[in-house]
């Protein structure tokens, strides 16, 4: 059934090889090879050779001799030709001696049903291989599964625990470091006070003319003066407060980092030589990736702190402080009056109080972070 027969043309119009090439890939070919010599050819052996190598192909051979001639027994030279080609199996069948070729040709029959036979072997080998592959992923999914079920809250206790530590940690340097703040704004703002005062006593305003006589100026142009010995004082303490707070939240900074650092470390060792390290290769959750997250929410507060951040975060503070402060119009704008207007700017700020909001806006972004990694375990728990 479903069988096609090809004859292939004669070796002067196309080769055999070439004509197996054409239908190798849609069939399951089996090749008569029909003999009418008592020993093969050199194109004969020339072609049994391309065929081999090119196809691996099963080879029925038939030898149909002339009339009265010896039929061919096992020693015969074109048995022992077929063996030395590789082509016939040592033990296998020789053929029918005596017998006619109708009686001949029914060994086909028998030749294709060993070869459908070896086909469907060979087949269910590969579909039984295939099952039994399967079978072993499924196998060790479940155990996998299993043991993250037993292994993974134990993991996400563990690093859920540590970065409270890590977020204790850190509210701790942020609280002890506030008093040095403090201390070392208090510093800058003596050492420099009187240096201020001379220079807003001797400032030349920008656009507003002063009246040489000592005569009152209008309240418009007192706020404008006021707000520009403001700026004077604001960019001065700014720039001089902020080098030297810079310093203090880069040991924030620094502080903070390396406590990351040892957490992640803590993170990373957790596991050895308790029998809970992932394979390589698993699907299961692993400290790595809890790693990734603790590490990306507090990623933002590392970079948070930079000179030109602490800086602009100084400036509004002090900004701030002084602008809230009410001012008399006095009667005439002179030396006295703008050094009196730069000591009462200098005096309302309250080092306690920059040095808290430093450290708030830090514990603040501390409590971000501290959030933030909260709700990616819950993620990761679900």
């Amino acid at each position: 059934q479903e069988v096609d027969i090809v004859v292939a043309p004669c070796r002067g119009f196309q080769p055999a090889e070439a004509t197996l090439g054409e239908f190798v890939n849609q069939v399951l070919p089996i090749i008569t090879f029909t003999i009418s010599e008592p020993q093969l050819s050199p194109s004969d052996q020339a072609e049994l050779r391309e065929i081999k190598d090119r196809f691996s192909l099963p080879i029925f051979f038939l030898r149909v001799p002339e009339a009265g001639s010896e039929p061919d027994e096992a020693g015969s030279p074109l048995h022992q030709q077929l063996l030395q080609l590789g082509l016939l199996s040592p033990c296998g069948p020789c053929g029918v001696g005596g017998s006619s070729v109708q009686e001949k040709l029914r060994l086909l029959s028998s030749f294709c049903r060993q070869e459908l036979q070896q086909h469907l072997v060979r087949a269910a080998t590969r579909l039984s291989e295939v099952h039994g592959r399967c079978l072993n992923i499924f196998i060790n999914q479940a155990f996998d599964m299993q043991r993250d079920l037993q292994i993974t809250p134990k993991r996400l206790e563990y690093t859920r625990r540590k970065e409270s530590e890590l977020y204790e940690s850190l509210m701790g340097i942020a609280n002890r470091k506030q008093e040095e703040m403090k201390d070392m704004i208090v510093e800058t703002l003596g050492s420099m006070k009187e240096e201020l005062l001379e220079d807003a006593a001797s400032m030349e305003f920008r656009d507003i003319i002063i009246p040489e006589n000592g005569e009152p100026v209008s309240s418009k142009d007192i706020k404008r003066c006021i707000q520009q010995i403001q700026e004077l004082i604001i960019s001065r303490l700014n720039q001089a407060v902020a080098n030297k707070l810079i310093s203090s939240v880069d040991y924030l900074r620094e502080s903070f980092v390396g406590t990351l650092e040892r957490c992640l470390k803590s993170l990373e060792e957790s596991w050895e030589g308790s029998g809970h390290r992932p394979r390589e290769g698993s699907v299961h959750i692993t400290s790595n990736y809890l790693k990734q997250i603790l590490n990306a929410a507090y990623h933002v507060e590392v970079t948070f702190h930079s000179g030109s951040t602490v800086t602009r975060m100084l400036w509004e503070q002090i900004k701030q402080i002084i602008q809230r402060l009410s001012w008399v119009s006095p009667p005439a704008v002179s030396g006295d009056w703008k050094r009196k207007v730069a000591q009462d700017a200098i005096e309302s700020l309250s080092a306690s109080k920059l040095a808290k909001s430093i450290c708030s806006q830090f514990r603040t972004r501390l409590n971000s972070s501290h959030e933030a990694f909260a709700a990616s375990l819950r993620q990761v728990r679900a």
